[in-house]
């Protein structure tokens, strides 16, 4: 077993990285055992709703519901106390009999103990006594009981229920927690209306209808069980204000809940609802300034009793600039009379001092330029940094923000509505994405307030508990490979080891899918303006027909969640539902509803039977998505969840369905086939010349396809013969029937070295016959023998090479900067990043000098000039004082210093965010074949390099990564 009083992690990180164990226990609750919770009935509320939560989670376990005391008279034998430092009065006796101590929790924020007391009071022989150095901290600890026991912060919210037990054994504990790392730690409830809303106004919440104070209550209860303890209220124009109803500030102030508004929300106003133009004019500073301070005031009044932080500024109705104002100056001089009245106001009702009321300003969109431009803002008011809403954050604070008394903080979106293109459907922001920018905000200070943009909250349980969990001690996650640790644990907590492994698994894999292309990315199209969907950029004839490549990606991954089914116990099955299976597949088949069609096109193109195949099957996976939906919202945990899920928000044009074309073909031949490697689609009867592969090299494991299709329905027997034992087919014969499935096939085509003649280009072809028709496709070779520097090198083939950035072959560091690999977030499975957590205010030799530099041996076949492309991770500068730049050079010539800075909402960051990659080129003379340096200098820190492709004059078109290039020294 391992001892509590050894662990050497804080305890949140004892919970995520190891697997509790039970032996010898020191209380129990059970049928004939039942255990006794004494608390102090005058303890604070969200003490006592814990308490009673807990009381519930030991019944949901058992069946048998532990007595609830207020009076130590009434307690016998084991027992568990709860109380706060400041009001419960039987941890107060406990301290003043030197049962317990408190020093490592007094005058802290947040911060909770779990000690395990033997004769800690008359009558109670063992107790369990959970305590805090506040109201949150008590709530914690009592939360952090009810997990160790096996009760998931998310049962409730996906359904995630514990196995029943005739007993309940709470082992020893003593420990005390850290305090968190992020002082406030929230969520913003946002684009509500396809999911949240619509659940609470019909299914939870009737009688309100809206979101109200049960629904509320719920969501608060989940923060605790998180510990949260912050909220942005949902302020879309279908919800009610958070003050229309009295009940809502209440419940949250019960909970413990620190409430504030968004960004575009100033003083605790919901500006949507409750600006009301005929009553009050125009929402304007300059021109309606007493409507609007009154507007304010009557909120803060309102509010002074509640704990909330006052967003200060202000801009438009709903997410939009301040009306009013021509000039920038104009806008900085505004709201340097904006804030300034607004601390006024509270000064007036919340506190003398408005120093030690919390306040934030967010420099989202907008408000950036404003501040940028000379804006200054008093010491005490948190500085909140957001990001791009891709996930991507605009900067950090430089060394002098860091200063600032109010400190700093980060709005982070994993649920976004707007331009480029709205993801509010299902979970798709990579775990490593969050990992890499947050670590980043806790290095660089930003710990004063963390919210997350959950949109409805169901669909994004994991990267909800992922950012609270880093915000609440974020020395857990010291490394990429601690987030991959943190993914396994919450799957298993949930599910089990064996089958909790496998669903990260195919998790994992299903967020590197979606870093590649977000399920509602895939119509190529955008929004604001809302414009048609156009294909993908996945290419079907090249890259070994990379669509299928991604249709079979996922096509095995619903495999592997199908076999998983079959390991989940009845009771966890709703949460498999919805926490695995319904964003796995809804993922897969939006991504085939689009490829299925694109090859329906393709392909009748070149005259094949089967593309009406392919149309029908498009339409059988939209289909799909609309029975998986129906099924979330009525038939799973019988229909607690009803109008939760909706698979169309805003009904954008990537959700519809297309037409279903239907050809007839008319042709002279009923079979023939299609190459690989077809720069373009054309019809198979009009080539004219020789057809051909392209060509082999001996340094690398290849194979290309050849498809046999139908044009006419007709059964077809062929063969395929070859020149050379050399060439190698997976089929040399087959039969086409004409029925469904069997109108095609494909044929892949490779060649044994061992054979080949040593001859430095051997040549070959492949003949197919059938039907009174033959085709001949020629075959090439290439042979190399380079020796093998180092580890590896990266060669030329077919006119490219692909590099994966992790696989460098050297890298030089230097006291500024330092390369490191991160994993997950990438097309290919890890990137390389200029490590940012190692540096401060280090600006790196422009000249060059001393470099730190990332080198690849490559070889080419010939002397050219080429192009080298570096895909990035579309990341922003760290702060004012750095950009995203990078030098690039072949052997030793002079770096070309390249930049992937965007600003504003440029086409270039549009296009950066919806694919995850930003593109940055180099032009490169190479004097002759053979061996060569590609050399990646570090001049700016935070910078990712994804991939790299060197195009030495024929390149393919893919969307995705290309496969590397590479000969390991064997």
């Amino acid at each position: 077993m391992i001892s509590f009083r050894k662990v050497l992690f804080s305890v949140f990180c004892w919970m995520i990285f190891f697997v509790p164990a039970i032996s010898d226990h020191f209380i129990k609750h059970g049928t004939n055992y039942p255990l006794t919770i004494l608390y102090d009935e005058a303890d604070d509320q969200p003490v006592q709703i814990a308490v009673m939560a807990l009381a519930d989670d030991l019944e949901l376990l058992t069946g048998i519901r532990p007595l609830i005391k207020t009076s130590v008279e009434e307690v016998s034998g084991e027992a568990i106390i709860i109380g706060s430092l400041a009001k419960g009065r039987y941890i107060q006796q406990l301290i003043d009999l030197n049962k317990i101590t408190a020093e490592n929790v007094m005058d802290l924020w947040e911060v909770y103990s779990i000690q395990s007391i033997v004769n800690p009071l008359d009558q109670i022989e063992k107790a369990l006594v959970i305590f805090g150095s506040d109201k949150r901290g008590t709530a914690y600890g009592v939360f952090e009981l009810s997990e160790r026991i096996g009760v998931s912060p998310w049962h409730w919210w996906a359904d995630v229920i514990p196995e029943k037990r005739k007993a309940v054994e709470i082992d020893q504990m003593n420990f005390v927690s850290k305090s968190p790392s992020v002082k406030y730690r929230g969520i913003f409830l946002n684009d509500e209306c396809w999911g949240l809303n619509p659940w609470a106004t019909n299914t939870w919440e009737p009688e309100e209808g809206n979101i109200g104070p049960r629904t509320y209550a719920a969501i608060f209860e989940l923060l605790l069980r998180l510990r949260g303890n912050f909220i942005w209220p949902a302020m879309h124009p279908c919800t009610n204000a958070f003050y229309k109803n009295p009940e809502n500030p209440k419940t949250a102030d019960a909970y413990g809940i620190v409430v504030g508004s968004s960004h575009a929300e100033p003083m605790l106003r919901n500006n949507v609802d409750e600006w009301d133009h005929e009553k009050y004019g125009q929402y304007n500073f300059f021109t309606n300034r007493e409507t609007v301070l009154n507007y304010w005031e009557e909120r803060v009044k309102e509010s002074s009793g509640f704990e909330s932080i006052y967003t200060l500024g202000m801009r438009g109705i709903h997410d939009s600039g301040m009306v009013g104002a021509e000039t920038m100056q104009e806008r900085v001089d505004a709201l340097h009379d904006i804030i300034s009245q607004q601390r006024e106001l509270l000064s007036k009702h919340v506190n003398t001092d408005p120093a030690k009321v919390p306040q934030a300003f967010t420099t989202y969109k907008e408000v950036l330029d404003i501040y940028d431009a000379g804006m200054e803002l008093p010491e005490d008011i948190t500085l909140v940094w957001p990001d791009d809403n891709y996930g991507y954050m605009h900067r950090y604070s430089d060394a002098e923000q860091e200063k600032r008394i109010g400190g700093s903080g980060v709005y982070y979106h994993i649920s976004y509505w707007g331009r480029p293109h709205d993801y509010l459907w299902i979970s798709s922001t990579h775990p490593a994405l969050i990992w890499e920018e947050m670590i980043k905000a806790s290095y660089f200070n930003s710990n004063e307030i963390w919210v997350v943009n959950v949109g409805d909250i169901k669909p994004l349980e994991y990267n909800t508990s992922l950012f609270l969990d880093m915000a609440w001690d974020t020395s857990c996650f010291p490394d990429g490979a601690s987030v991959r640790k943190h993914f396994d644990r919450w799957h298993k907590n949930i599910f089990g080891d064996e089958a909790g492994q496998k669903i990260a698994d195919v998790k994992w894999n299903y967020y590197d899918l979606n870093f590649q292309r977000r399920p509602e990315f895939m119509g190529w199209s955008q929004t604001e303006p809302t414009r048609k969907v156009h294909p993908t950029e996945f290419n079907h004839f090249q890259a070994g027909d990379e669509a299928q490549k991604r249709i079979d990606a996922f096509n095995s991954l619903t495999q592997k969640s199908a076999e998983i089914t079959e390991m989940i116990p009845e009771r966890l099955m709703d949460a498999y539902y919805q926490l695995v299976e319904y964003p796995l597949l809804g993922a897969a088949y939006i991504n085939k509803k689009f490829l299925y069609m694109e090859k329906a096109y393709y392909y009748a193109a070149q005259n094949r039977i089967v593309a009406n195949d392919y149309a029908l099957k498009s339409k059988a996976v939209y289909d799909s998505i609309q029975f998986l939906t129906d099924y979330y919202n009525n038939e799973m945990a019988g229909g607690k969840w009803k109008n939760m899920m909706y698979m169309s928000p805003r009904s954008l044009p990537v959700f519809d369905m297309p037409a279903i074309p239907q050809w007839t073909f008319v042709t002279d031949s009923h079979w023939g086939i299609a190459t690989e490697g077809a720069k373009d689609v054309r019809r198979v009867n009009e080539i004219k010349g020789p057809l051909y592969l392209p060509s082999f090299n001996n340094l690398l494991h290849q194979e290309f396809f050849i498809d046999v299709f139908l044009k006419e329905d007709k059964l077809l027997e062929w063969k395929a013969e070859v020149s050379n034992d050399w060439i190698v087919l997976s089929h040399s014969s087959g039969v086409l029937t004409g029925e469904k499935e069997s109108r095609q096939q494909r044929i892949w085509v490779s060649v044994d070295w061992d054979r080949v003649p040593t001859d430095v280009r051997a040549n070959g072809y492949i003949r197919f016959s059938g039907a009174e028709r033959n085709y001949t496709i020629q075959i090439y070779t290439n042979r190399h023998n380079p020796s093998i520097p180092d580890k590896h090198i990266f060669v030329e083939a077919n006119g490219y090479i692909s590099i994966h950035a992790e696989n460098f072959n050297r890298k030089h560091a230097t006291e500024s900067f330092e390369w490191g690999i991160i994993d997950g977030l990438s097309y290919t499975g890890q990137s390389v990043w200029v490590n940012p957590l190692l540096i401060k205010e280090k600006q790196f030799d422009p000249e060059l000098n001393n470099p730190s530099v990332l080198e690849y041996d490559i070889y080419t076949t010939r002397g050219r000039e080429v192009e080298v492309t570096i895909y990035a991770i579309p990341i922003h500068p760290i702060n004012q004082n750095y950009g995203a730049r990078l030098g690039v050079a072949i052997n030793d010539e002079v770096p070309q210093i390249v930049d992937h800075q965007t600003y504003g909402r440029s086409e270039e960051w549009k296009i950066n965010v919806l694919r995850n990659s930003a593109v940055v080129k180099t032009r490169h003379e190479i004097s002759s074949a053979g061996h060569h340096t590609l050399k990646i200098f570090a001049l700016d820190p935070g910078v990712i390099i994804d991939r790299i492709t060197i195009d030495c004059g024929g390149l393919i078109s893919t969307y995705s990564v290309l496969e590397e290039t590479i000969v390991f020294d064997q």
